[in-house]
């Protein structure tokens, strides 16, 4: 498994070469194991599993190498930002951890002995390149956030998470207000270690991270709607601060289990292979538009394999290499415009949907009901009668006249 973890992340940095030199416009890594849920040092654990904490199926953090790789080996290339779009149906907190370990950070364990109990504080600062790492990277996740299952919607806490039960839906400050981000400059930073004096709150403002941890549908939902919430949260918080962001180089961790029927998804999200187009088309649209088209795609999760060829992972990947293709030769560019009119139009699409099932569900019932109460004005239930069964009725038989009437006949003798 390790020797395959490292041809995986070894793919991802020469698709970085073949990209940036100009061999290909982007290019897709069909590697396995994945990578995602893999921190600085494997597992990562968050606030609603403190205790427990993995790192999934995932060695080595893949789409991280390759965004390190690129930003370090390519600095004088003009590969100075980097960013990094993760639609796996679960939340990329490897990832995470390690974009936010590009500050200098302050460890601490307990330290038990037979007689005391202490603490040990160790100062940790893992760059990629230098001190404006933090400036330079940029990182979104959609996936699922909230309980196992829509049985147990109330009781999170007490049934479990959804894995890894990280992802709360949250936008940085130093997206959205940048100015308030507190940064030392670079004497400080390199002297005296004031970033890892910081408060908490403005370490995990200071990099620039999106997280759209999506819920699970209501029991009553219009269906669709799953989908078109996704696409909604692409179109209002990520793709225009992508835009804005303006990097050299995008990254996607292309995870194919929010496919509606991989069961590893719990009923999170539900996408369908048109969304998984949809959406590399959209990053193909911005890379257009800021980076000459450069994209490189990494496979994550995606477990629905039976079926070969005609399964809804191998599907789902045909339909994202596709957009990654057809985005490359057409060179369209992002428009934020178009994202107003798209989403009142597949809504108005879904609605209309909706209204056509609920009209013909009606008509069934009414249909239904109709039917019931001819059949008992038919068969007296009035009466106390009992309902007839499906049989055919039979009348009654006078076999002496039928005799009578075969010999008349010549029939009988």
């Amino acid at each position: 498994s390790f020797e395959a973890a490292l041809r995986a992340a070894g793919s991802v940095c020469e698709a970085i070469d073949k990209v940036v030199s100009g061999d290909h416009r982007n290019a897709f890594c069909a590697v396995r194991p994945p990578g995602h849920h893999a921190g600085p040092r494997g597992v990562v654990r968050c606030a609603n599993d403190p205790d427990g904490g993995s790192h999934g199926f995932c060695l080595l953090n893949n789409v991280a190498i390759g965004a390190a790789y690129a930003r370090s080996m390519y600095r004088h290339e003009g590969i100075k930002k980097v960013a990094i779009i993760d639609f796996d149906v679960h939340h990329g907190n490897g990832t995470e951890e390690i974009i936010r370990q590009l500050v200098p950070q302050v460890e601490k364990a307990v330290v038990t002995a037979p007689f005391a109990v202490g603490e040990l504080s160790s100062h940790n600062y893992r760059p990629w390149l230098d001190e404006n790492d933090i400036n330079n990277v940029f990182f979104a996740s959609t996936h699922g956030f909230g309980p196992r299952g829509i049985e147990f919607a109330d009781l999170p806490q007490q049934t479990g998470w959804f894995y890894p039960a990280s992802g709360k839906s949250i936008v940085t400050d130093a997206l959205v207000n940048p100015s308030a981000v507190e940064r030392p400059n670079v004497n400080d930073f390199l002297s005296s270690q004031t970033w890892a004096r910081m408060g908490e709150e403005s370490r995990m403002n200071c990099c620039k991270i999106i997280n759209c941890g999506l819920s699970l549908p209501a029991r009553d939902a219009v269906p669709g709607m799953q989908r078109l919430e996704l696409r909604d949260t692409y179109r209002k918080n990520i793709l225009p601060r992508l835009r804005e962001f303006d990097p050299d180089i995008i990254f996607i961790s292309a995870g194919f289990d929010a496919h509606r029927k991989d069961t590893m998804n719990f009923g999170y999200v539900g996408m369908v292979e048109d969304d998984y187009e949809w959406v590399t088309e959209q990053l193909v649209k911005v890379a257009n538009s800021c980076c000459n088209g450069r994209v490189v795609s990494v496979l994550e999760g995606g477990y629905k394999v039976h079926g070969g060829i005609v399964s809804p992972f191998a599907r789902s990947v045909a339909s994202h290499v596709r957009g990654l293709v057809d985005g490359g030769r057409s060179r369209e560019l992002y428009d934020p415009n178009d994202s107003t009119s798209e989403s009142q139009f597949e809504k108005h699409i879904l609605e209309e949907r909706e209204r056509k099932r609920q009209q013909k569900h009606e008509r069934q019932v009414k249909a239904m009901e109709l039917a019931k109460r001819q059949q008992q004005e038919l068969h007296g239930d009035d009466d106390g009668e009992e309902e007839p069964t499906r049989k055919r009725r039979r009348n009654q038989v006078d076999y002496k006249d039928l005799f009578e009437q075969m010999k008349r006949e010549g029939v009988a003798s």
